[in-house]
């Protein structure tokens, strides 16, 4: 957002705040906005991290100081209200209140970094998801200052909600100002403006053909969120949602089911948590398309599926530039998911956990997929941004990425390719997966391959310019911190215990090293990372490529369904 937008924010912030008037909830709407209880518990036993940001008990949580825009968002947002509001406890409502006391004390006169239109428009829909939750024991003072704030922050929304930035931002802000006419007295003024310009987002939106720049398919989820809770406030209020505002939902559903894994999780890519505690599914139950995505590749990735085992591959080269801050240089990894257990799984998104581990986690060997030993097939570059910490964007990328996904006698086949090291080595890496239709065997076959004679010059020039004279091509496993792995190394035997009872083998090629390392997996809401491991196979490149060959196999048939009701 421009400086200007900046200014303007804090002078409507201020204007909006001299305003005396006042208002209350008429409606009443069901907490939408799923919290973790164990987060919120962590949360009382002093285990704050609010990405990347520790907090302590002792700290002043709105006297921090850091110029991590994303902690601004978590906090301002009231997005923290979701855990503790899900843990319930009268222990978790005082610490909750006493938050929202303190910035109201700090903020009610429109100072702030919470004064932007996304994140006032966010922490109103916390406010209205969790209003009992919040207000009950609050003292009559209390009480009235938070009516008067939601006045004020409803009429800094009629000014500033459509000037947030394009995108997830301005969604963010637009459903705040429905909320506020839908749910808040005297604000029905506001919602028909409100949809007039959410349907001209979503007409933005539907002309895009990537949905969102960043291809983070966490981001495809809120905003898919966002329209359906708009959608449910607006009926509430006995108002039809616009035919495009609708349409949208029914584009965005089919694209959302094809990126969905048979946990009911999103993949782990540019930026994505994965684990969505839900959120896609409650989406879905409201869209009515129940409609499965028609193209083999949705907003850049492939999928293959039989029987309750998915894959999700990372087929496109990853956004450039801006939008890249969070982008992985993940082209051709994938994720396997068997039922309810992840298998093969990214390191996810480090930057939940400061700017090191945002470095690490967005690597390509913290992806499965192949590599060459210390680079990766995306290039990342540190530039400065105003008023925030440096970011490393991603600024050159793989150009081509052809892929097919075929079937072949119930298997499903993709086949894939990417030039991330032609030019620094004159190496093409080509993967093919095939999934066997009873999703009890997955197999991989990966090429590291020199195909012209200018790739082979380049090839021979980057051999010189090694001392020792070859690379060496690793190909990278993950596993969920969940996954037992057992390694027999006098049968070369490798085998996968997942806590449903099952019971995986893998083999490799035998003229390949292989060694099991540990690894790290990165997941929302937790204190720190958890512990993990990953296979690594290796093979020198000789000859102008390499192949590497491996597969996974359930060692036996059982039934799934029992050994997944008491998921832990």
């Amino acid at each position: 957002m421009s400086f200007f937008n900046v200014l303007t924010d804090k002078i409507f912030a201020y204007l909006s705040c001299v305003s005396t008037s006042k208002t209350e909830f008429v409606l009443e709407t069901e907490p939408r906005s799923i919290g973790k209880i164990s987060v919120g518990r962590q949360m009382l036993d002093g285990k704050i991290n609010l990405v990347g940001q520790i907090i302590h008990h002792n700290d002043e949580i709105w006297n921090l100081k850091t110029d991590k825009k994303s902690f601004f968002k978590k906090i301002h947002s009231f997005d923290w209200v979701d855990d503790l509001a899900a843990l319930g406890s009268l222990e978790a409502r005082r610490f909750a209140q006493n938050w929202l006391s303190l910035w109201m004390a700090k903020y009610s006169s429109g100072s702030g970094p919470g004064w932007a239109a996304e994140l006032t428009g966010m922490r109103l829909v916390r406010w209205a998801h969790h209003y009992l939750f919040l207000t009950q024991g609050l003292s009559e003072e209390n009480l009235k200052k938070f009516n008067i704030l939601l006045a004020r922050q409803a009429k800094f929304l009629s000014k500033r909600a459509i000037k947030a930035s394009v995108g997830l931002p301005r969604f963010e802000a637009l459903l705040g100002l429905i909320y506020a006419g839908c749910y808040l007295k005297n604000m029905e003024k506001f919602i028909e403006p409100a949809t007039v310009a959410l349907a001209h987002e979503c007409r933005h939106l539907n002309n895009t053909d990537e949905i969102v720049l960043s291809r983070n398919p966490q981001e495809i989820l809120n905003i898919f969120t966002i329209l359906i809770w708009a959608k449910l406030a607006l009926k509430d209020s006995n108002w039809n949602p616009s035919a495009t505002h609708l349409d949208t939902i029914e584009k965005l559903a089919p694209i959302l089911r094809h990126l969905r894994h048979s946990d009911a999780g999103l993949p782990r890519f540019h930026g994505s948590c994965g684990d969505v505690d839900g959120q896609l599914d409650q989406a879905l139950s409201h869209a009515e398309n129940r409609e499965i995505f028609r193209n083999e590749l949705s907003v850049g990735f492939a999928r293959l599926s039989n029987s309750r085992t998915t894959i999700i591959i990372d087929a496109a080269p990853p956004p450039i530039g801006k939008p890249s801050f969070l982008a992985d240089a993940s082209t051709l990894a994938f994720e396997m998911v068997s039922g309810q257990r992840r298998i093969f799984t990214s390191c996810g998104p480090g930057y939940l956990f400061g700017s090191d581990f945002s470095s690490v986690s967005r690597q390509t060997s913290s992806h499965c997929t192949v590599y060459l030993e210390g680079h990766n097939s995306s290039h990342f570059s540190e530039e400065k941004v105003r008023f925030q910490a440096s970011k490393n964007f991603i600024t050159t990328a793989p150009l081509k990425v052809p892929h097919e996904i075929s079937t072949d006698e119930g298997k499903e086949i993709f086949e894939g390719a990417h030039d991330g090291y032609v030019k620094s080595h004159g190496l093409t890496h080509v993967r093919k997966l095939k999934l066997a239709q009873s999703g009890q065997t997955f197999e991989g076959e990966d090429l590291l391959i020199a195909i012209d004679d200018v790739h082979k010059r380049q090839f021979d020039k980057s051999v010189k310019s090694k001392s020792s004279g070859q690379f060496l091509a690793k190909a990278a496993f993950h596993f969920h911190p969940n996954v037992a792995v057992r390694w027999d190394q006098d049968k070369n035997l490798i085998s996968l215990a997942l806590k449903n009872g099952e019971i995986w083998i893998f083999d490799y090629g035998q003229d390949l090293k292989v060694t099991l390392e540990p690894t790290v997996f990165f997941e929302a809401g937790l204190f720190e990372p958890i512990e993990s491991q990953k296979l690594i196979l290796s093979a020198d490149i000789l000859k102008y490529g390499t192949r590497i060959e491996w597969s996974i196999t359930r060692a036996f048939d059982k039934d799934l369904s029992v050994g997944d009701l008491f998921k832990n």
